[in-house]
């Protein structure tokens, strides 16, 4: 059996159309035409026309494919667009999962250097994007048909494509058939199978409402009769002069979206780092580790030079002192060739009492004096610990032993035991600051008769208990 082609395709259709707009009601005759051109690379193979009761002119195009044009009616993927499609998809999963595990709490940055997790998203993002491409392929999408994107580029009140009855294999479970039916119903455009001895199928029908909401220019159509005419009168439009006829829709789309998309997410996991990197955590130095940088500053005898890594801002020093083993202060150098240091001055003067009945007193360096605090400003609920030096009757005499700890670079404070209930109104010499926990204060004991080296004063510290409540 010979095949239709597209001319017998055009003038079978447009004769079924006239039978099939029979009872629309209109004022003069109904105009068939075929080959239509128009602005922008438009062709229409039919053109079925009548002017309207209520004014106006009824338009009505047609799209013939026969065999051999085959490839107008069938499908072929948007790979540009599914690919950034892909890509957008692909980073704005990766940012959202991202940022809702940080929120959480479920994702473990500090373990791995940055330069790992960039990495891992990298990967991530390499494996999830084929997996968007293949699962967003069968999407009408990214399913482009010439025929209905022709009827996309411009107006007309009714628009059908007719396909020669063999273009497809068989009408049931062809997909690329079911693709054009289903995009034709979705644009609401006309479908219909020509054969040649037998009347058209229509297989579906034009949607009556504008389904594009306007959105399409109503542009004016021209016969071949009429394009000579006005060749020949050389009045013709500019669009005339530079017409190509259309045989693919080519779409220079400019991926805009997707681009804001992916800098969107991009911006949403720099985020994530940049937090991160504000709440990194401080490094703490434990008793044992800090003894250990200790010890071996002191061993090689760098404790002028040490690195100021040792002493980092990032390191919290939970106790004050001074290494090595005490030493006064104000010790003056062997001078000229001498074997023997001056004799150290004696012991600093008994401070006067300030405030006899000071709550908390201490000594901080390069401030002459001690800060004193009085009994309200102290708020110890619960057990609390100290590392005792001494207890002292007055004032003047925890000031002095203060004062004479601190010649030595031992700093130390003073609590007055009036403070407490049933503590007695002595005064309390300690190193540290308060424990809440027992075990807490016997590391710390430990930790400062390491200090005290020698203990060359004689320096005698227990873990003393806070048990009251302060006033």
């Amino acid at each position: 059996m010979a095949s239709l082609d597209e001319r017998e395709i055009t003038q079978i259709t447009l004769r079924f159309l006239k039978s099939h707009y029979r009872q629309r009601q209109r004022e003069g005759a109904t105009m068939l035409s075929s080959d239509m051109r128009g602005a922008g690379g438009i062709i229409a193979d039919g053109f079925l026309s009548f002017r309207q009761m209520e004014g106006g002119d009824f338009r009505a195009t047609v799209e013939a494919t026969s065999r051999s044009s085959q490839h107008e009616v069938r499908f072929k993927l948007r790979r540009s667009l599914l690919k950034w499609d892909s890509v957008a998809a692909a980073a704005a999963l990766l940012a959202i999962v991202f940022s809702v595990l940080y929120v959480q709490h479920l994702l473990p940055l500090e373990q791995y250097p940055p330069i790992v997790w960039v990495a891992l998203l990298l990967v991530a993002f390499i494996l999830v994007s084929p997996v968007f491409y293949v699962v967003l392929s069968p999407l009408r999408r990214y399913r482009y048909i010439f025929a209905v994107e022709q009827f996309k580029q411009y107006y007309a009140d009714e628009q059908w494509v007719a396909i020669g009855e063999d273009v497809f294999p068989n009408y049931h479970d062809d997909r690329y058939y079911l693709e054009l039916k289903g995009q034709c119903i979705y644009n609401g455009f006309g479908l219909v199978v020509v054969r040649e001895n037998k009347p058209p199928i229509m297989q579906v029908t034009p949607s009556r409402q504008d389904l594009f909401k306007n959105r399409r220019k109503l542009i004016p159509l021209f016969s071949q009769v009429e394009l000579n005419k006005v060749m020949q009168e050389e009045n013709y439009p500019e669009w005339l002069r530079q017409f190509k006829p259309r045989r693919l829709i080519a779409f220079h789309q400019k991926f805009k979206y997707q681009m804001a998309v992916c800098l969107i997410s991009l911006v949403a996991i720099g985020g994530v780092f940049y937090q991160e990197w504000l709440d990194r955590p401080l490094k703490v130095l434990s008793y044992e580790d800090y003894l250990v940088e200790m010890a071996k500053a002191w061993r090689d005898n760098r404790y002028n030079s040490m690195p100021d890594s040792i002493f980092s801002s990032e390191y919290r020093i939970d106790t004050p002192f001074v290494w090595p083993p005490p030493f006064r202060k104000d010790e003056s150098p062997y001078r000229g060739l001498g074997l023997t240091a001056d004799p150290p001055p004696g012991p600093a003067a008994l401070l006067e009492p300030k405030n006899p009945e000071a709550g908390f007193l201490t000594a901080f360096p390069d401030v002459d004096g001690l800060i004193t605090y009085d009994c309200s400003r102290l708020r110890i609920d619960g057990a609390a610990y100290l590392i005792q030096e001494g207890i002292y009757p007055s004032y003047g005499r925890a000031a002095n032993r203060i004062s004479e700890l601190n010649s030595y670079g031992l700093e130390t404070s003073g609590l007055w035991l009036g403070c407490f209930t049933d503590l007695g109104r002595g005064y309390v010499v300690f190193f540290g600051p308060v424990f809440r926990g027992s075990a807490e204060a016997e590391r710390a004991l430990k930790f400062y008769e390491t200090q005290l080296g020698d203990n060359v004063l004689k320096i005698k510290l227990e873990i003393s208990s806070l048990s009251m409540q302060s006033k």
